[in-house]
């Protein structure tokens, strides 16, 4: 073998994982975009400040790290797996509101890689890329430490399970994994549930399975669904929690209407995917999502016809109509409340059955064809890099755009507030929650902290005890627990509270010590909230206390 020979062949073994045919090269930029959005989501938990939302689930995971029980003594929101995890979180990362982000972090950006092996069963690896790329330029990192994020994840674990080969410990496993994924956002059960009975239905009806398979993984896809829903009731009731539960799921259903009914629902989602308004629409994103939930219908429509005139589907013909069904299910998680990261979070799947369709058009036209539908798909990759991260203004998937000057050295890092440890935080907003602790870190634990706002991050950031369940104020909990109620006139009328209110509450014995509205500016969402752009955050304490 001569020398070049030689040299030629190191090349060929150096630059084997650039090979096109067996896709290695798209494996890795995959991973690569879950490694940067899980970078992303990092500096957005740095960078974020966001009280209201992140405060929220915050607290939650807290009590439960401190031994708090769940729907007695806390008031875990959406759903215990959530709570479960991001608990786990802090015991990681440590007691501090970034830590809460990068386990939301991380779990969204495995859930881009677990969306690729999914696209993998039914599109060439080069187009599961793109797939997987387009998702990632829509929504590059989380908005929320939301349960959407652990929700989706465990729901594409449970369908890649059920996709691959089908016998009955894999079947068990995907019943177990949606069972997971319904533990992290109850009211999730409609979009995730309903795929899987339509998946059932067709099996039983179209595929020439005999009975007896077909009732097999009916029977172990149930028992591994069941299976972590039963261990949770019985959990709640040898703690005599289901009255608890039952009651503070209606609450949070109550709360998040938005004066829907169940005659209404539909239409509202409908007329919000069709014709959302011009003032809740910031970029393209959601308009792409009215684009994927139509594509994604007249496809289902077309399989279906197929189907009934009595033509078989393909196998993948079968896996993409199966992922139209998910898609289209998933509206529903925004079923309430419109939100775009609700959608990446249940629909961005339909992403890959437009690709799935661009692909075969494609294959009966000629190549300059082939490339005007190319050229396109490239543009709108450009136009979404453009504001994925560093926006003039927020969009439906940046709703607190990050400041560069925040970045380069103006930011501001607090050693003084244990929870802000780790973050960049705006000098407005640091002086902000730095005069709240101060004014009240002149009380010791003796004293209790009561919020009649929605800022959870002032009730915690002192860590005094509290007496409420939630960390916002719901007035329909004091309504649904008097003896709560109760307990917090006990402490006010023994001057041992230290109160937080959006008011002058005028109480009897009781002055106010500091008072500062809420900017949108500086601390976003709580004047909105509030519904008045000079909502004022207040603090009362007992009139002897020596300031």
């Amino acid at each position: 073998m001569t020398t070049t020979e030689v040299i030629s062949n190191q090349y060929k073994q150096k630059f084997e994982f650039i090979n096109f045919r067996n896709g290695r090269i798209f494996d890795f930029s995959v991973l690569l975009i879950c490694c940067l959005s899980f970078g992303f989501s990092w500096i957005e938990s740095i960078l974020n400040y966001d009280s209201h939302h992140w405060g929220f689930m915050y607290v939650q995971a807290l009590d439960l790290k401190r031994g708090l029980i769940p729907y007695k003594e806390t008031f875990p929101a959406y759903g215990i797996m959530t709570t479960w995890i991001q608990n786990l979180s802090l015991t990681l990362f440590g007691e501090r509101l970034i830590s809460i982000g990068i386990a939301t972090g991380i779990f969204y950006s495995f859930s881009l890689f677990l969306s690729y092996q999914l696209f993998l069963q039914f599109l060439p690896k080069y187009a599961a890329f793109f797939s997987t790329l387009l998702i990632f330029l829509l929504n590059g990192y989380i908005v929320f430490p939301w349960s959407n994020y652990f929700c989706y994840t465990f729901f594409l674990l449970s369908l890649l399970m059920f996709f691959s080969k089908k016998n009955n410990k894999n079947v068990f496993g995907s019943g177990l994994l949606l069972g997971f994924s319904l533990l992290c956002r109850y009211t999730s059960f409609q979009a995730i549930l309903l795929p899987f009975v339509f998946f059932f239905i067709y099996e039983i009806i179209f595929q020439k399975n005999t009975k007896k398979t077909t009732n097999s993984r009916l029977l172990f896809f149930g028992l591994g669904f069941l299976f972590p829903i039963l261990l949770f009731l019985l959990f709640l009731f040898s703690n005599s929690l289901l009255d608890d539960f039952w009651i503070q799921n209606q609450i949070m259903t109550l709360q998040s209407k938005h004066g829907l009914t169940i005659s209404n629902l539909l239409p509202n989602l409908f007329k919000s995917i069709f014709i959302t308004s011009l003032d809740d629409v910031h970029d393209s994103r959601i308009v792409f999502f009215t684009i994927i939930f139509c594509w994604n219908f007249v496809t289902l429509f077309y399989f279906l016809k197929k189907l009934f005139l009595n033509k078989n589907l393909a196998p993948n013909e079968a896996i993409v109509m199966e992922f139209c069904l998910v898609t289209l299910f998933g509206y529903l998680n925004a079923i309430h409340s419109y939100d775009f990261f609700r959608l990446i979070n249940g629909s961005s799947l339909g992403v890959g059955v437009i690709i799935y369709s661009v692909i075969q058009t494609s294959q009966r036209l000629g190549r300059k064809i082939k490339i005007i539908i190319l050229l396109p798909l490239i543009s709108i990759c450009f136009i979404l890099a453009n504001s994925l991260i560093f926006s003039a203004s927020p969009t439906s998937a940046v709703y607190t755009p990050w400041r560069l000057d925040i970045l380069m050295g103006k930011g501001v890092i607090s050693t003084e507030i244990s929870i802000f440890k780790g973050k960049l935080l705006k000098p407005e907003y640091y002086n902000f929650y730095r005069d709240i602790y101060q004014h009240i870190s002149k009380f010791d634990h003796s004293h209790y902290i009561i919020n009649y706002t929605l800022d959870p991050v002032a009730m915690i950031i002192n860590n005094l005890p509290k007496v409420q369940i939630a960390s916002i104020y719901f007035p329909l909990i004091e309504q649904a627990y008097p003896e709560e109620a109760k307990r917090i006139q006990q402490i006010i009328n023994t001057k041992k509270a230290v109160i937080l209110s959006d008011k002058d509450l005028h109480l009897p014995g009781y002055k106010v010590i500091f008072s500062k509205t809420w900017l949108s500016g500086e601390v976003p969402w709580l004047s909105r909230l509030s519904n008045d752009s000079l909502a004022m955050i207040y603090i009362s304490v007992p009139e002897e206390t020596e300031m």
